[in-house]
């Protein structure tokens, strides 16, 4: 049995590999979006589940709200492949490096909203993965969440993570 912390780590890894190739530049556009998609599950959280979704079963409000995410991150991804603008390959190694680091942390934030998004709707696919057992590494580190650690959870306001968003936004069409 694998569990949900290695996992996030694991998404974490996989996207440092990506973007070291991919560069620091793209990967920060991607970080923006990320950013913004996981301020939109927690602000609006409550909002679509007692008027959109107040019907349905939590498996299916969780493949909605994942589709969601996979689909933002997809975009963000694929942004400049979507607007037809060619990415410029980039032999420097301190762009890789950045890249990688940068990546890392988008891999963290996937990974963690889809843990995030697993652990409000209470594991709704039991017979795949389930809820952390008491005192596994999981749910000692349930609060290394990304939504958890600077948004508060579900019952946090996300200040934090409003401040956050707006700095990024800043970065990505100011600065770049």
């Amino acid at each position: 049995m694998v569990e949900l912390y290695s996992m996030m780590w694991i998404f974490a890894l996989a996207f440092g590999i990506i973007g070291f190739l991919r560069g620091w530049n793209q990967e920060l556009v991607a970080t923006g979006g990320l950013l913004l998609a996981m301020f939109a599950i927690l602000q609006f959280d409550n909002a679509t589940r007692g008027l959109l979704f107040f019907t349905l079963p939590r498996e299916q409000i969780f493949l909605i709200e994942l589709a969601i995410l996979l689909f933002i991150t997809f975009t963000v991804y694929q942004n400049r492949e979507l607007r037809g603008v060619q990415a410029r390959a980039r032999n420097n190694l301190g762009a890789g490096v950045l890249g990688a680091v940068v990546g890392f942390l988008n891999g963290y934030l996937l990974g963690g909203g889809i843990w995030y998004l697993l652990d409000i709707n209470e594991y709704p696919f039991q017979q795949f993965i389930t809820a952390p057992a008491v005192n596994s590494p999981s749910a000692q580190n349930i609060n290394t969440i990304p939504l958890v650690l600077v948004g508060g959870g579900a019952s946090g306001t996300g200040d934090l993570l409003a401040v956050i968003v707006i700095v990024m936004l800043f970065i990505v069409f100011v600065l770049l």
